[in-house]
């Protein structure tokens, strides 16, 4: 598989993903985001006037979601949002990395939910996008936004790294991919989704 493309490993990755049953996929897409939302819950900022709840609520509402225990998806998921929103806007690489891990959270609590959650006022609309849409399904385009995020970079899209090596490290990003692959494949899940 060393020879294998970006692109036909998200493919792979998809094929894979679409024989599981739907709660055991989203527990392992939980699985690849899981070591992410430290750096989440971390944010304690108030990002604007009157917050529905913190941040790290935010993120320990999440996990109680993953757990299977019910929680309020919409709040968690407009918290997300808000955080995803306002650190892409940063310059700095580290928030940007928060910003990447939230939009990982918030579109995976989409897929829970299986319904439009409420966002941030900013991104309200029918097509605003959580992460790239570059891949072959909203799974995929989590997995391929974790690539990025868990190799500490900023999003690429594998074309244009491809043509621009030196704004990126494709080749972090690809071994991320092959991680999630082999994390994904031979186990179950450890989320008490199932």
């Amino acid at each position: 598989m060393t020879d294998t493309t970006y692109d036909e490993l998200l493919g792979t990755i998809d094929e894979f993903a679409g024989k599981l049953d739907p709660r055991e996929r989203l527990a392992r897409l939980y699985d690849l985001m899981a070591p992410l939302l430290d750096r989440v819950e971390r944010e304690d900022e108030e990002l604007s006037d009157d917050p529905a709840m913190s941040t790290p609520d935010a993120v320990r509402e999440l996990r109680k979601a993953a757990a299977g225990e019910p929680v309020d998806m919409d709040a968690v998921h407009e918290q997300l949002t808000e955080v995803a929103l306002c650190y892409s806007e940063d310059q700095d690489p580290e928030r940007h990395l928060v910003s990447q891990s939230a939009y990982a959270a918030a579109a995976w609590l989409r897929l829970l939910a299986g319904r439009k959650l409420r966002t941030t006022a900013y991104l309200d609309g029918d097509d605003e996008e959580l992460v790239p849409p570059f891949a072959p399904s909203a799974f995929t385009g989590i997995v391929d936004l974790l690539a990025w995020t868990r190799s500490e970079q900023m999003y690429f899209h594998w074309e244009d790294a491809l043509a621009h090596p030196e704004c990126c490290d494709l080749p972090a990003a690809m071994g991320e991919l092959r991680a999630m692959h082999v994390e994904m494949t031979p186990h179950r899940s450890n989320s008490r989704l199932l």
